[in-house]
């Protein structure tokens, strides 16, 4: 399992706490001044309420326990590690620095260090030499750079997982998108088969004899009704061979100019084909309206009902 850097962190404040309390419980096993043993105390009892202040989501608990150990360790350094030689423990409140806050509170907390050593040395001592402050140049800035480097890498992974997740989605909603289209797809087909199937209810063409079609024509008969009916005819008449076609328009409810010519023109075409054509169910209003139009119907057999056109055929 990964460590998040929280997770690292909560760790650090742990052993920090640990480290002062063993550090106490030294003090005060010893014949340490009271002075001493009250700093260690309090110093155990600060890095305890900054562990469970940073458990509780406050985040600038880091920055002063980062602090507070630079203190801690500039003010508790004895003789000979102030003027004489350096010590290994002044490295510790620049990695705490390192892995609590980040480059730039890691450089502070190392100046910071740095500048009290010098004054409680009166600004001579180990520190002032060149050799040794290159040294802790080159410590406090080797570590700040990689704190740089982590960081950086973390954002890029970051940006990575992101980007990584953002090409996810878009895959997901393409494959979405692709299922809509399809599913679209289909409906329309279904929707383009059902109109085909009620313009063929709209305007059937029933064989009822050998070489006769009837075309019983039902409600209202607008243009583009008569249109499909005019194709549905040519259509069938000319499949089945048919020798006779009879439009039976008595369940007709209107019929103005523009439809009584698409029947004429029906009729014409089905007699270029070959077909005779045969006219039953015309209603008195109907017929009225035919000749109020001056409509006339030429070379097509007019009767009372299909039966009647079917037995004048036979």
């Amino acid at each position: 399992m990964g460590w998040t850097q929280r997770r690292i962190n909560t760790f650090l404040f742990v052993l920090t706490l640990i480290g002062s309390l063993a550090a106490l419980a030294d003090v005060l096993m010893r014949d340490a001044l009271l002075m001493t043993r009250v700093g260690y105390a309090v110093a155990a009892a600060s890095t305890g309420i900054l562990l469970i202040a940073y458990r509780r989501g406050w985040e600038y608990a880091r920055h002063l326990m980062a602090l507070g150990i630079t203190l801690a360790i500039a003010a508790f350094t004895n003789e000979p590690y102030i003027s004489q030689q350096m010590d290994l423990l002044h490295a510790v409140p620049i990695v705490i620095a390192l892995v609590l806050t980040g480059p730039r509170w890691l450089l502070i907390n190392a100046a910071l260090l740095l500048v009290i050593l010098l004054v409680r040395g009166e600004w001579s001592g180990v520190y002032t030499k060149p050799v040794n402050l290159a040294a802790y140049a080159v410590l406090a800035g080797g570590m700040a750079l990689s704190r740089l480097a982590v960081d950086n890498a973390q954002r890029l992974e970051v940006a990575r997982r992101i980007a990584e997740e953002e090409r996810e989605r878009a895959a997901n909603a393409l494959t979405l998108a692709q299922q809509r289209a399809n599913e679209l797809e289909r409906r329309n087909a279904e929707q383009e088969q059902l109109l085909r199937l009620i313009s063929d209810l709209e305007t059937p063409a029933i064989t009822i004899a050998d070489g006769v079609l009837l075309a019983p024509v039902v409600g209202r008969l607008d243009a583009c009704r008569a249109q499909a009916l005019n194709k549905r005819l040519l259509e069938t008449a000319a499949r089945q061979r048919a020798r006779l076609v009879i439009l039976d328009i008595a369940g007709v409810s209107h019929v103005d100019e523009s439809v009584a010519n698409s029947l004429i023109q029906a009729a014409q075409a089905l007699q270029l084909i070959g077909c005779r054509v045969a006219v039953s169910g015309i209603s008195p209003a109907v017929a009225a309206l035919l000749a109020s139009l001056n409509i006339t119907l030429p070379d097509v057999i007019t009767c009372r009902s299909p039966q009647d056109a079917l037995t004048l055929h036979l």
